[in-house]
């Protein structure tokens, strides 16, 4: 390999450097929410404290897992199930252990998608139509069901249905599914809360800060082709927020858990998140919020 010269080594280094500066908490105010909506109650008047995250990948609950840390300090039972989990690499455990108490693969043999060992992109939008002819459906409701039945869960947390939080089909799919489980009645539950960002935090952090990245790496915005392809401008609209500081050191401990493949794309949706403390970056960010599903309110997709 042929030598870099000092002067060439020097710009790289400093662009290096100047990407990777910690910004400051004033740079920082222009990702968090301006928004408000009305504190949750609910969660508090629970007498069956038990909750399921439904999700396709364990980290799929970054933006809710200050709620489920607090949570699960008041005493809540909460298991995570996910398609695809990882394992820390520092303490051969699973990361939601610092939020939650069980995490379990939803199923053991990990099928769910058809084609997936052959996709290039598989987290890029598809019709939703394709997404009902690609996934084993029955087989994860089935799933589900049991994990329900057997569990007894007052509230299930997952992403949203529409866009699932940027247009990865896993996501949307899972999600809608909890949804269609809940409106048939193959389930028993009193609400979903899906994880959601506000349209300001949506538009800051996936639609400027991440676009730009996207596009200067090269690659599609994949959040960019879900507005279009289905017909939205983002996701849905929160309907209340829940205070997160009772959560923020586990919150923080559980974001760092994960090994490097994992975390550099948690950084594309929660920026700079390692440069800070848990208690000065959720002292910033100190709310996390959820559209609410109850049985009777549904959102679904079009056959399109």
């Amino acid at each position: 390999m042929k030598p870099i010269p000092a002067m060439a080594m020097l710009i790289v280094a400093t662009i290096f450097v100047g990407c990777n500066e910690k910004p400051s908490i004033e740079y920082l105010q222009k990702f968090k929410a301006t928004e408000s909506y009305p504190t949750d109650v609910f969660l508090d008047t629970v007498s069956q404290k038990k909750a399921l995250i439904v999700v396709a990948h364990d980290d799929d609950d970054c933006a809710m897992s200050g709620t489920i840390a607090k949570l699960t300090a008041q005493g809540w039972h909460i298991k995570q199930l996910s398609l695809q989990n990882h394992i820390s690499p520092e303490t051969g455990a699973s990361p939601a252990s610092h939020i939650c108490r069980e995490n379990h693969l939803l199923l053991q043999d990990g099928h769910y998608r058809m084609g997936l060992d052959t996709m290039k992109m598989p987290y890029m939008p598809i019709p939703y139509r394709e997404i009902r002819e690609q996934f084993l459906t029955e087989k994860v409701a089935s799933a589900i069901i049991e994990n329900v039945e057997s569990f007894q869960p007052s509230v299930i947390f997952s992403l949203d249905n529409i866009k699932g939080g940027y247009g990865h089909p896993e996501h949307i799919f899972i999600s809608q599914l909890v949804v269609d489980l809940l409106e048939s009645s193959r389930i028993d539950i009193d609400c979903i809360y899906q994880s959601v960002y506000t349209d300001h935090m949506e538009h800051e952090i996936v639609d400027k800060w991440l676009g730009t990245r996207m596009k200067k790496w090269g690659y599609p915005s994949p959040s960019a082709i879900a507005n279009e392809m289905y017909g939205i401008t983002g996701m849905p609209e929160p309907t209340t927020q829940v205070s997160i500081e009772e959560g923020a050191e586990a919150k923080m401990k559980y974001l760092r858990a994960y090994g490097e493949d994992v975390r550099k794309n948690l950084r594309k949706f929660i920026p700079y998140y390692e440069e800070f403390d848990a208690q000065t970056y959720f002292t910033l960010f100190d709310k996390e919020y959820f559209r609410v599903i109850e049985k009777g309110e549904m959102n679904h997709h079009s056959s399109e």
